[in-house]
Parts: structure tokens; C-alpha cells; sequence
């Protein structure tokens, strides 16, 4: 695991990320992994995305990470397996509702 700062409403998170998906994410963004470079961008990736996904205030490190790596996931999932996932998603809040 990396441990990654990300800012919160001008707080600052520590985020544990798995270093299989980083490497995976820094390929896909076209980077060389597990260099300064490659964690720089995931880091700024992550910046931009995560807030939106587990909202502003940050809350705990697990939620945080969580967010992170389900990110992470989604992003280098190929088109078809994330089509699948969307479908799947759907169909589940549809069954809640």
C-alpha cells in the first residue's frame, strides 16, 4: 500500500492505495509506474475524483481509501466490463427501490 495525500475542503486525507492499481491507472494515464511522476498524477487523478465520490468532508482514512480504489477499479476496467458493472448497478438500485 501508498499512502497518498488528498485534500478535503482544504483539509488533507491520508489515503492507503493498493500499488497493483496504481501501476495499472499510471499505465493507463501513460506513465511509467511506481515512479514520482506515476504517484504525482494518480495523486492528482485521485484529487479531482475523489471528493465527488465520498463526498467533501473526507470523513475516516477507510472511507476515503475505499473511494480510491473503487475509483481506480471503474477507471481501468475495459468499456465492455464496465458497461457490464453499470448494467449490474442499475439493476440493483432498481431491486431496492
Amino acid at each position: 500500500m501508498k499512502r497518498l495525500h488528498i485534500s478535503f475542503n482544504g483539509q488533507r486525507t491520508t489515503v492507503a492505495v493498493d500499488k497493483t492499481l496504481s501501476a495499472l491507472l499510471a499505465i493507463k494515464l501513460g506513465h511509467e509506474p511506481e515512479t514520482p511522476e506515476a504517484w504525482r498524477v494518480v495523486r492528482e487523478w485521485l484529487q479531482v475524483r475523489l471528493p465527488s465520490k465520498v463526498g467533501n468532508t473526507g470523513g475516516r482514512l477507510k472511507r476515503a481509501s475505499a473511494g480510491a480504489r473503487s475509483l481506480m477499479v471503474e477507471a481501468i476496467a475495459d468499456n465492455r466490463l464496465s458497461a457490464a458493472f453499470d448494467e449490474w448497478q442499475i439493476k440493483r438500485a432498481n431491486l431496492r427501490a
